[in-house]
């Protein structure tokens, strides 16, 4: 039976007080129950630590908290460390799940023996939301030209592939992870269903287009570890296929 493999949900959070009630009900929710909750909170300035623990599940570990604030990276590296599940999941402190999901990922990666998946979702901000569908199968080479993997949506089979962490940056340690995680299982598989909701902040890196540059700069350069020449070409490839993503987002 497939409730008989624990799922481990990684969940950084740091002055989520705000969203964090929804994203834990939204797990408290799953109809598939064999889970743990593994939060580890960044030296939060608000009381969304007092919020956490205000819930009362066995399965909700007590959230790791940092002395100083040390980065989603690691936060979510923390949580990897004190998972004992078969499979790892992520979700962050502003997303949430649909009932389902837990159930149904877990369900097509059994079916299909895939050990990196991910499925559509949906993204939504105070004005709008819509339907985001992505590519069914994903590899190596597509994430080095676009980062097509929402963190909330992944699951991984730790137990075949063994624990992944991701680089210790700031920002875009999601993209290291997902690569990380392709070079053992060689592909990243969707389930077409739209089972996670992806809340965008307008001061996300991908609203902020200098920015994205920026990152996306180093981390060919410093992560990767390719020339400048190499990083700036392969950035310039990025761009072309970022853009491509979003009119596919926009008009179909």
């Amino acid at each position: 039976m497939i409730n008989n493999i624990l799922v481990s949900i990684i969940v950084p959070n740091y002055n989520g007080a705000k969203y964090i009630e929804d994203c834990i009900n939204s797990v408290l929710n799953q109809t598939y129950t064999n889970w743990e909750l593994i939060i580890c909170d960044d030296n939060s300035s608000d009381n969304s630590v007092e919020l956490i623990n205000n819930y009362n599940d066995d399965r909700i570990i007590s959230p790791v908290i940092h002395n100083e604030n040390k980065g989603a990276a690691v936060a979510r590296n923390n949580a990897i460390r004190q998972a004992t599940g078969e499979f790892i999941a992520f979700l962050d402190n502003d997303d949430y799940w649909d009932p389902k999901k837990l159930e149904k990922q877990v369900e097509f990666m059994l079916d299909g023996s895939y050990t990196f998946t991910f499925t559509d979702y949906v993204q939504f901000n105070t004005k709008n939301k819509k339907n985001i569908r992505c590519k069914k199968v994903v590899s190596r080479n597509d994430l080095l030209k676009n980062n097509y993997i929402l963190t909330s949506t992944v699951i991984y089979n730790a137990k075949k592939l063994g624990k992944i962490y991701m680089a210790n940056i700031r920002k875009r340690q999601d993209w290291s992870l997902f690569i990380n995680i392709i070079e053992k299982s060689e592909f990243a598989y969707n389930l077409p269903l739209a089972l996670s909701f992806y809340r965008k902040h307008e001061d996300s890196i991908s609203s902020n287009k200098i920015d994205l540059l920026e990152y996306n700069f180093n981390f060919y350069n410093k992560v990767l570890g390719y020339s400048k020449l190499k990083s700036f070409l392969m950035m310039v490839r990025f761009l072309f296929h970022y853009f491509i993503k979003k009119i596919r987002e926009k008009f179909f």
